[in-house]
């Protein structure tokens, strides 16, 4: 007789299962217990959909906040930036601003969802991770179907992972974590009916989803090879029983498929880890990220069975995924009636537990880790449950227990997790709202006594250099990560904790960063110090900042951009782009009152209050100046007294000359008080020749009476042709 796959059944796992579920000494579900198991599954989705969408609005980031604002700040600045580029920036550790850890896959998600909705950052985040978590939910379906469990008990199995505490609070945070899960579990499913079944589909499906899983996040596809390893060996096992004759065709012809299964998701991890830390490498201050530096750490080389981390382990197992009443309940349920499940019951706690094997640290440390394996905890007290209803206990009995265990693990996320979700909160802290007053978006902060966290940075919504713990003294490290920001403008300079007396970091980012060296301001344990340029706005910058305890107060000559001559060169870019509208820009400036601009009737005018002066370098030959000037209405408002409204402003534009001799080129007077065409924002134009290339200054000045009152003088465009 001919021997083939059909008639011998060899390498159908689940058809054994599936066996043992439909025996005659196992009840079978009726109707009433399947329509009750339907009920308690929605009324379990229900209440997990209700819990994670709790604060919903709030935009704080309880729950591991480093690792939630080091996802937020890189998707912030992603969106920001528009950059979509694989060295995706995460502002936190200075330039180059990519340290990439995970492939962008989620980040990237965020975005575009929070692009077309116009929804916030947040709430697309948060939308994102939930929709991922239930669509992983289908796959763990499908795969207890793999396994015999009849339709009612996979709901019963699947409502645990609905009532768990870490699966309510982490399926709405701002992490690759559910994504991830969701790839695993669609690609663990793939992989089984690919192999069981030889199917073209099922393979394109397992590769594309097992390689989202590894760039997501190659720790998750790790913990779910597992598994698949594991149906592996079974397919082995069951292959190697077969006929000699049969059995070498047989498991060649497996090991190709499994093979093309798992051949996409491993090429494509190995290739994210090598591109990444290419990337990584080029940071100063990001390069220990590398795998091959983290490697001691993500392994737990030498802590793997160290006490504390068990600790921490176990603090996660009881405060996170369950109780001690809902575990001993399930432990005495297995024993006592899910006898035939014991071995299946077993090799889910195995893979619950061989993971933090693996990567000890991560897993003890990082309670949102447990989201790639807490369901199989969850699954292994579920076929617990499944086993009373093969039993012969009354069947109120057993939903009065299913229905008891339910309970009690809502009851862990009441007590423990909704009164931190329900705070509704702006995000940040004070700090972090003065650090946003105070700095341009597009500038720089140093902050050392605060590890790598992203917490302020995203918050403050800036880029950052952080001063990782125990380097705020090793200049080898510091020095050169300050000459990577001198093209840019570092305006703050935060020290947290010990770090405030850390006076030869002080002097380094007061020299490197012409930061003024007064404590600027301080905040609980953190003090502040700011770029010269803006200590003297600071009263304006930060009032009505609650806590906030102001430093040594200004003198009134104190601003060094008021009242001096003023190269443009030196100037923040928030300063020098109030000379945007100005070609060529000026070289040196002088103000009585300070640079700004304001929008006018549509145009962007520059505040040119008497005395203003613009200094600029014109070519040679025959030049046309062009400018738009004017007065603000408001200064010569016919209800104000005559003697309060403006008399007018003088423009001049001059030539310099060698030995401080200044050539007139071009004067006019302005009076929109009274001559009605010297109103608005005129447009005024002179040609002049210059025989050289030279200086032209360009000033605003007062009326001929030389008052001041109400000078409100503002220029728009300015050209030299």
């Amino acid at each position: 007789m001919r021997v083939t796959q059909k008639n011998i059944g060899i390498g159908r796992a689940h058809r054994l299962f599936a066996r043992m579920a439909e025996s005659n000494l196992v009840p079978r579900p009726d109707r009433r217990e399947s329509t009750f198991a339907a009920a308690l599954f929605c009324l379990a989705l229900a209440f997990h959909f209700w819990g994670a969408t709790v604060g919903w609005k709030s935009l704080n980031l309880p729950g591991c906040e480093f690792r939630q604002t080091q996802t937020g700040i890189s998707a912030f600045f992603i969106q920001r930036e528009h950059n979509f580029s694989l060295a995706y920036p995460t502002p936190v550790l200075g330039k180059p601003w990519a340290i990439p850890m995970e492939f962008p896959l989620y980040q990237w998600t965020v975005v575009w969802v929070s692009d077309a909705l116009k929804l916030p950052l947040t709430q697309s985040a948060r939308a994102v991770s939930l929709v991922c978590f239930y669509l992983s939910l289908p796959a763990f379906y499908l795969l207890l179907a793999r396994i015999g469990l009849s339709r009612p008990r996979r709901l019963l199995v699947l409502g645990l992972l609905l009532t768990c505490p870490l699966y309510i609070f982490y399926a709405r945070a701002f992490l690759i974590e559910t994504m991830a899960l969701m790839f695993g579990a669609w690609f663990l499913l793939g992989y089984v009916r690919t192999v069981e079944e030889r199917s073209p589909g099922w393979l394109v499906a397992a590769a594309l989803a097992g390689a989202g899983c590894g760039l997501v996040k190659v720790t998750t596809l790790l913990f779910f090879l597992m598994p698949a390893f594991i149906w592996t060996l079974w397919w082995f096992w069951n292959d190697w029983r077969q006929p000699a004759d049969v059995r070498a065709r047989i498991l060649v012809r497996r090991v190709g498929w499994c093979a093309l299964a798992v051949a996409v998701p491993c090429v494509a991890a190995i290739w994210w880890v090598h591109h990444s830390d290419a990337i990584k490498n080029l940071s100063v201050a990001g390069n220990f990220l590398q795998s091959s530096r983290m490697s001691l750490y993500n392994f737990g080389v030498g802590s793997r069975f160290s006490s504390a981390i068990w600790r921490q382990h176990w603090q996660v197992y009881f405060h996170d995924l369950t109780s001690v009443p809902v575990l001993v309940v399930c432990a005495v349920l297995a024993a006592a009636f899910a006898r035939r499940w014991w071995r299946l019951i077993g090799l889910l706690l195995f893979l619950f537990l061989a993971v933090q094997l693996v990567f000890p640290i991560l897993y003890a440390w990082h309670e949102y880790y447990y989201v790639a394996n807490a369901f199989t905890l969850l699954m292994a007290f579920g076929f617990a449950l499944c086993g009373i209803f093969e039993s012969r206990m009354p069947r109120v009995a057993a939903w009065v227990v299913v229905l008891s265990v339910y309970g009690l693990q809502a009851g862990m996320y009441m007590k423990d997790f909704y009164p931190v979700q329900k705070q509704i909160s702006n995000g940040g802290s004070n700090l972090t709202l003065a650090l946003r007053s105070l700095m341009a978006p597009d500038e720089v902060m140093v902050i050392a006594g605060d590890d790598w966290s992203s917490i302020t940075p995203y918050y403050a919504q800036r880029r950052a250099l952080m001063i990782r713990r125990n380097l705020e003294t090793t200049w080898s490290e510091i020095e050169p990560a300050f000459d990577r920001l001198k093209d840019e403008d570092v305006t703050a300079l935060v020290l947290e904790g010990k770090q405030v007396e850390n006076e030869q970091l002080i002097r380094s980012a007061v020299v490197h960063f012409h930061l003024d060296p007064r404590p600027a301001f301080r905040w609980r344990d953190a003090t502040v110090y700011v770029h010269e340029q803006i200590r003297p706005y600071l009263p304006d910058l930060l009032r009505n900042i609650p806590e906030i305890e102001p430093g040594e107060p200004e003198t009134e000559d104190s601003n060094p951009l008021l009242r001096h001559d003023v190269e443009t060169g030196v100037l923040l870019r928030r300063y020098r782009d109030d000379f945007s509208g100005m070609q060529p820009r000026p070289f040196r400036y002088y103000t009585t009152y300070g640079t700004s601009r304001f929008d006018f009737e549509g145009h962007q005018a520059f505040n040119a209050h008497p005395d203003t002066r613009l200094w600029f370098n014109i070519p040679q030959g025959n030049r046309i100046f062009s400018a738009e000037v004017g007065v603000v209405p408001g200064a010569y408002d016919p209800k104000l007294p005559n003697s309060d409204r403006t008399d007018g402003i003088e423009i001049r534009l001059e030539r310099e000359v060698p030995g401080g001799v200044k050539e007139l080129l071009f004067s006019r007077l302005l009076n929109p008080r009274d001559v009605e065409s010297d109103r608005g924002l005129l447009h005024i134009e002179h040609a002049f020749d210059l025989g050289q290339p030279g200086v032209v200054c360009l000033s605003i000045g007062p009326g001929p009476h030389g008052n001041y009152a109400r000078d409100w003088a503002m220029l728009g465009r300015v050209d030299f042709k």
